[in-house]
């Protein structure tokens, strides 16, 4: 008997083990194609202005009409860091803490719940499952947060543009439209807007310090806005009416946003009943008749199963989530 419980034991272990490494290749591989979409968008970014050149850098001269353009691009793509990539999540998320202090954190939470679980269970296993569910976790809720900031970065938006052609047909002129955003908007929107002013307090460049606040910001709709002021800037125009009318455009992706979001409530719904009705089912058959499943925990195959399944709506919830997701 004592051989039989051993031998138990370590096939439990050894399809706990194989659950785990499963789990890890597939979450790795999700982190893998967030960080290379991540690494392209800011490619994208760099390419276009957006943001100021990291490394080693060149100047192009352009010759049109007897005037001369310059331009400062990079001569190589710098990678992002961990440091870097953080500090973007930190700033998206809106905590006003340092990369490495969010990074120290994680690993001394890790370690925590690592030594604690193996204290309490003595089960190396169980102790790894558990940071990494509560790895999980936490990046659940900080794409939330993200999410949520997103949100209201855009619904202040819209107030501030309309508030700043406001300003303009009022004789403002630019600058102090974007003070008056700073003074009347609250924070995301605002504090991006009083960074504008006080660069240009100390004489950085106008189309420079736009460029900079729109690289520090995660919305599409600010760099749109940072790209056309500085196209008017150069050649001239009506800064009321393209105010208005990138208001107008991200008010429409809003108005977009939401109902896609009415449509697929019903899908998101089916997401939650699916996901918890396993569960819901397992526990309910335990409670009830636990004989019933012993072969889930007893036997090489149904260890196996219990992983594939573990997998399988992982993986069901992830591609439900990317396939409700809008990409402008």
């Amino acid at each position: 008997m004592a051989m039989l419980a051993g031998m138990g034991v370590i096939n439990l272990a050894a399809a706990a083990a194989a659950f785990m490494l499963v789990l890890a290749v597939w979450v790795g591989g999700v982190l893998i194609w967030s960080l290379r979409k991540s690494l392209v968008e800011q490619q994208i970014e760099q390419r276009l202005g957006l943001g100021q050149p990291r490394g080693p850098t060149r100047q192009l001269r352009l010759w049109h009409d007897g005037k001369a353009a310059v331009t400062t691009v990079p001569t190589r793509e710098p990678r992002p860091s961990i440091t870097q990539m953080l500090a973007g999540l930190c700033r998206d998320a809106g905590w006003d803490i340092p990369a490495e202090t969010l990074l120290l954190g994680m690993i001394g939470g890790s370690l925590l719940i690592f030594v604690t679980v193996l204290a309490i269970t003595s089960q190396l296993v169980l102790a790894v499952a558990t940071v990494i569910g509560a790895l999980l976790i936490f990046w659940t809720y900080l794409r939330h947060r993200i999410a949520k900031r997103q949100e209201l970065f855009d619904k202040q938006l819209v107030d501030g543009l309309e508030l700043a052609a406001r300003s303009l047909r009022a004789g403002h002129p630019l600058i102090a439209s974007f003070r008056v955003i700073s003074e009347e908007i609250p924070a995301p929107v605002g504090l991006l807007f009083s960074k504008v002013c006080q660069q240009q307090a100390l004489g950085v460049a106008l189309d420079q310090s736009l460029r900079s606040v729109a690289a520090e910001t995660n919305s599409n709709d600010m760099k749109l806005f940072a790209t056309s002021v500085i196209i008017q800037l150069r050649s001239g125009g009506n800064l009321a009416d393209m105010m208005d009318r990138v208001a107008a455009v991200t008010r429409g992706r809003m108005r977009l946003t939401r109902h896609v979001r009415v449509l697929t409530a019903q899908t998101q719904f089916s997401k939650r009943v699916l996901l918890a009705m396993p569960f819901l089912i397992f526990v309910a058959m335990n409670a009830l008749n636990p004989r019933y499943l012993e072969p889930l925990y007893r036997t090489y195959e149904g260890k196996w199963l219990m992983g594939i399944a573990a997998t399988a709506l992982l993986f069901g919830a992830w591609l439900m989530n990317h396939m409700a997701r809008l990409r402008y």
